[in-house]
């Protein structure tokens, strides 16, 4: 972070220029904005005014390098803000020189999706402001930032003792050949014309921020036709260019967004004085450019150095030069650096239109010194890039209301660029933050030094009160302590001995009322220790590097053990007797494991992905001779409980879900009327369904909690939350009932569902409804609901979700061959042993507690396991 000294704290504009004159720096500052207003002529391009969106990389394109709704919805605020020119992120020219795995890419069979963005770039402009802004598309190759995969891949022009360090690049890492080049001039060529296709009105050969063909401009030490003298030096950009505005003809302008200035010590820098690198020579830049606009370049956007190195401003980072002063120079120097170096550039060319960069930092005074720029001939644009991110209708408000809103700019806080460094898509966490806010925060979650201070506020309490309210019993303390000290591996040993799917129950586990809830340092600090953002955090590195895996010993014991449901009970059964060196068969319905995991958890709370991965990650070294997969196939389904213990297994454990949602009146449901489960089921396995318009949900718990959420996200104008009781006394966890009103779901608490209105086709038109109050309480020691006959109503509904509860299936009690079952319709067991009436038989999860947390089937599905063990043991 900056100091005191650094950051922006201007009251008005006089108090900032006061600061520029006690510095004495030169910049042109004017307050006729009218100048910003005026049209201009780039190359063979009518820009409607001098405003310009830099590019800035959203990292958040499909895996094929197309432009995703995020993309789309980035795209089409700028053009709705009213800037005269758009520069369109760096699209890379071939797979291996994207940046991310989120870059875009245009090719031939994507080119409908850019051309469909375009299009809609261009609606929202014209409905928004009435004007046609100047599209660019910027082609790039990442050179040394290449990151295709899940691992960097550097590709280099030559090598830098300043650069190759920060890329662990060892001295014969091999460079870029010529040859190499000369193929991938063709490859520009060729998206080039994909751009013209897809409607762009210019490609940009990008050449800045030390990308591909910007380190080439620096490649003095490199041998061959690409390196050494400065026609060798700068053979790429200029033969591309020339290849490109060839191909092209007057169709389509080709203009290039340069590093000026790298502030990298020579020969390793462009740009930079030979004898010291904080000063500028711009002999070789100016050259090159009048080389590109003899060759008919309509114009050039100028910036310097590398602004991912710095989060402030658009200056030569500190790392670059070794004795740059310390502390770092204050931000309005390197403000007015770029803009001396794009006034040079302006001053050198006349009528060659010049973008400038920079700008951000300034904040809401940045048309003061735009339309001085243009006014007094620094530059022909001004362009904004992180500015824009905040404050996309920025241009709109200049020529509309005379000026910026502090309210809406930049702050200089970098977390657009953190996100990227995280991995995630990056936007504006500040003023856009209903967007990037979450993935901000996700993406801070990767960061191992945040995640050790957060670990480190664990008191390490003896008896730990969090370890007692998780139903797994996890050493919280140990594993946190071991994060602290920055041993990953051990804390994820000692997670994962109370619990083999941590990161699972760290989404989905009600932490606020288990460990969190419990940690101490809720009432010495106010806040406990985030202890499932931990665990997630832990158990998503495991997963990444392959630490998350069983480790199986190598001899068999001789025993084997039926697991019948491959839900957390089920997996955590497995794992524990893996472990162990048993062997294990695993039985279950569907075709994948995780049970309700899988199918009725919504993706807003667990990501269907992260629990495939997670699970198939435990799994993953386990030999086939010792876990075997047996999908389609459960008790009830043409087999009993006594069929299984004839196949001559040494343990059998019942795990399974129970199945059947209990209906309202015991009745067949009408149409219109669902099983929560089933409708949750049914929409993760349909993304693309809507729902009805009016939406009643029975029931107080986690599922009618999970169905209204997701019937209101997924289209519906009313969900009702009909529930018999209190607000206070519901059983849902407070946090997803927190949700649910915050997603604007209407609770009718006190409210009795009697039965269902049909039509007379027996379609549901609504439900009945009577008002209760609060009696005395009952056997669970909540105050039991008492009817009002005065209160009834009927809810006009078109859909009702019953989540009332579940019983085990009727075919599946029915092959429970000798096995005693309560009064509720489940699995009766000894509580510490998991043993059921039947000898070799276990249970353990929802056919034991009724549907209880994750966690606590994974506790149940260990202890059943543990049980077994030491059964064989001890005899």
């Amino acid at each position: 972070m900056p100091n005191k000294s650094q950051r922006f704290s201007y009251r008005s504009l006089d108090e900032l220029k006061d600061d520029i004159s006690r510095r004495q720096l030169d910049l042109p500052i004017s307050d006729d904005f009218s100048v910003l207003a005026r049209p201009l002529q780039y190359g063979r391009l009518n820009v409607p005014n001098r405003m310009a969106v830099q590019p800035m990389e959203g990292c958040d394109a499909a895996a094929d390098g197309s432009p995703t709704d995020l993309t789309v919805r980035r795209y089409r605020r700028f053009a709705a803000g009213g800037a005269g020119m758009i520069w369109f992120e760096a699209c890379a020219v071939v797979p291996e020189g994207r940046a991310n795995p989120r870059q875009l890419r245009l090719h031939e069979d994507n080119l409908e999706a850019f051309a469909t963005m375009v299009r809609a770039v261009r609606a929202a402009a014209q409905e928004s402001v009435g004007q046609r802004p100047a599209l660019v598309l910027q082609l790039t190759h990442s050179g040394r930032y290449s990151r295709p995969g899940a691992v960097p891949a550097p590709i280099i022009a030559h090598h830098s003792p300043v650069l190759d360090p920060r890329h662990n690049l060892p001295g014969d890492y091999p460079l870029i050949t010529d040859e190499q080049l000369d193929e991938l001039q063709e490859q520009y060529v060729k998206a080039a014309l994909l751009a013209e296709r897809a409607g762009f009105d210019a490609v940009d050969i990008k050449s800045c921020h030390r990308y591909l063909l910007s380190e080439l401009l620096a490649s003095f030490t490199r041998q061959g036709r690409y390196g050494g003298s400065f026609e060798n030096r700068t053979r790429m950009l200029r033969q591309t260019a020339a290849r490109v505005r060839q191909a092209l003809g007057d169709r389509v302008e080709v203009t290039c967004r340069i590093n000026a200035y790298d502030a990298i010590p020579h020969p390793y820098g462009w740009g930079v004085d030979k004898d010291d690198a904080r000063k500028y020579d711009l002999t070789e830049p100016l050259r090159l450019m009048g080389d590109l606009a003899a060759d008919g370049m309509g114009g050039i956007n100028i910036t310097i150095a590398n602004p991912y190195f710095n989060p402030y401003v658009n200056r030569p980072a500190d790392w670059m030069i070794a004795d740059w002063p310390d502390p770092p120079e204050h931000p309005l120097e390197g403000v007015a650096r770029l803009m001396r170096v794009v006034r040079d550039v302006q001053r050198a060319f006349g009528k060659l239109p010049v973008v400038g960069s920079g700008y951000s930092w300034l904040r809401q005074y940045y048309p003061y010194f735009a339309a001085g720029a243009v006014e007094q001939g620094w530059a022909s644009m001004a362009g904004l890039g992180r500015g824009a991110l905040a404050y996309p209708d920025f241009a709109k408000d200049i020529l509309q209301h005379g000026g910026m809103d502090a309210r809406k700019v930049c702050v200089a806080c970098s977390s657009c660029t953190q996100i990227m460094r995280d991995g995630g898509t990056s936007g504006c966490v500040i003023r856009d933050r209903e967007v990037y806010g979450p993935i901000y925060r996700a993406g801070r979650d990767l960061d191992p030094r945040r995640m050790r201070e957060l670990a480190a506020g664990c008191r390490g309490c003896a008896d730990a009160m969090c370890t007692a309210a998780c139903p797994a019993g996890v050493d919280v303390p140990g594993f946190l302590g071991a994060l602290a000290d920055g041993d990953e591996r051990r804390a994820y040993e000692i997670l994962t001995s109370s619990n083999v799917l941590p990161e699972i129950c760290g989404w989905v586990c009600p932490v606020e009322v288990q460990c969190q809830g419990a940690c101490i340092q809720n009432q010495l600090a106010g806040q406990g220790v985030p202890i499932a953002r931990l665990q997630r955090y832990l158990a998503a590195r495991a997963v990444r590097e392959g630490w998350a895996a069983l480790s199986v010993p190598p001899k068999w014991s001789g025993r084997t053990v039926a697991i019948v449901g491959t839900g957390p009970a089920g997996m955590s059964a497995a794992a524990d007797l893996l472990r162990r060196g048993h062997r294990v068969v695993m039985f279950d319905r569907a075709s994948a494991p995780g049970g309700k995991l899988a199918g009725v958890i919504p993706p807003g709370r667990l990501d269907p992905k992260r629990t495939a991965a997670e699970i198939a990650a435990l799994f993953a070294k386990v030999p086939s001779d010792r876990l075997t997969w047996r999908y389609g196939t459960a008790l009830g389904q043409g087999m009993t409980l006594d069929d299984l213990a004839g196949q001559g297994y040494d343990a059998i454990i019942l795990a399974f879900g129970l199945g059947n949602g209990v209906g309202l009146d015991g009745r067949d449901r009408p149409e219109g009327v669902m099983d929560a489960e089933a409708f949750l089921e049914h929409m993760n396995r349909n993304a693309d369904h809507l729902c009805s318009d009016r939406v009643a949900v029975i029931g107080g718990g986690n599922t009618a909690i999970d169905a209204a959420i997701c019937a209101s996200r997924r289209g519906a104008g009313d969900v009702y939350l009909v529930y018999r009781r209190s607000y206070g006394q519901m059983p849902a966890w407070p946090a997803q009932r927190d949700e649910a009103l915050r997603v604007g779901v209407h609770l009718l608490a006190l409210c009795q569902p009697e039965g269902y209105v049909t039509d007379a086709a027996g379609r549901l038109e609504g439900v009945r409804i009577v008002r209760t109050e609060l009696g005395e309480p009952d056997a669970s020691g909540r105050r039991r609901p008492v009817e009002t006959p005065e209160g009834r109503f009927v809810l006009k509904v078109s859909l009702a979700l019953e989540a009332t509860g579940q019983r085990m299936d009727k075919a599946a009690a029915e092959a429970l061959c000798g096995i005693e079952m309560s009064a509720k319709g489940l699995i009766k067991v000894d509580p510490t042993t998991f043993r059921t009436s039947r000898a070799g038989v276990w249970a353990a999860g929802d056919a034991v507690n009724g549907g209880a947390t994750v966690v606590q089937a994974l506790a149940e599905g260990k202890k059943a396991a543990a049980d077994i063990n030491n059964f064989w043991l001890t005899g």
